[in-house]
């Protein structure tokens, strides 16, 4: 008798933890992101399972809020896969989990430029305009890093501008994220315009971003041009030597 009755409550726990599991709700899922990212889930709605939510960009003391509002899916039908819909996205992003680890999909993610002014308050101060390009390759993650050279994210910032000065465009701009070591190279190159940046830095998940760099006018560019972005660079960095140092961390 004691037998049935334990196995009856059970089986009645089990059911009423399965029942829960579906309907948890998708605010639970806020808490998951690390407070360090540079990114985080607000005004979720829906479940775990099958919900939306906004995006807010930057430190978490400064986060703005993305228009846009992200969706997710879960499917079991082939094994566990997540969808993740976004109106910036070129298509879903999907998330597989495998023999060999969790597969991510490659995409293209478009944004405007505003969203650097969530990265640090100089570059809010520049009111940086334009596009941003954002693409990833198909990648195995796994508990060990990806090999030396991987290239993990590539980045394009077009027909860059400030709402500092009249020159546009500033130029366009490249940053790579490759794989090097135990952590992630962070490589900025002009590859046209009056306004030079370059510069290296690494980005740890436990450190965050640390990137050091220079930015300059073009001497080529000529006076009228290097007086106009005068006030660009100042906002930028302090100056040496007529060059304005970048310091993001």
């Amino acid at each position: 008798m004691m037998r049935r009755r334990v196995i009856g409550f059970t089986a009645f726990l089990s059911l009423a933890l399965a029942a829960a599991l579906v309907v948890l709700p998708a605010r639970w899922l806020t808490v998951l992101v690390p407070e360090k990212w540079p990114v985080a889930l607000v005004d979720a709605q829906g479940t775990v399972w099958n919900g939306t939510a906004a995006l807010a960009l930057g430190p978490s003391h400064n986060r703005r809020r993305l228009p846009d509002t992200l969706q997710w899916r879960w499917s079991f039908k082939n094994g566990p896969r997540l969808e993740l819909s976004h109106p910036w996205l070129n298509g879903p992003v999907l998330l597989a989990l495998t023999q060999g680890g969790l597969a991510l999909s490659s995409r293209t993610l478009t944004l405007p430029a505003s969203a650097l002014a969530t990265v640090d308050a100089r570059l809010a101060a520049v009111g940086p305009e334009g596009y941003l390009t954002l693409r990833w390759p198909a990648l195995q993650l796994k508990h060990v890093p990806p090999a030396e050279g991987t290239r993990l994210l590539e980045a394009e910032w077009r027909d860059a501008a400030s709402a500092l000065t009249p020159i546009r465009p500033l130029g366009h701009y490249n940053m790579t994220l490759t794989a090097k070591g135990q952590g992630n190279e962070l490589v900025l190159t002009t590859r046209q315009g009056p306004l030079m940046l370059e510069g290296k830095g690494t980005v740890d998940p436990r450190q965050g971003l640390d990137f050091t760099g220079t930015a300059r006018a073009d001497p080529n560019a000529g006076d009228r041009v290097s007086t106009a972005l005068q006030d660009v660079l100042a906002a930028l960095g302090p100056r040496q030597n007529n060059v304005t140092m970048l310091r993001l961390r």
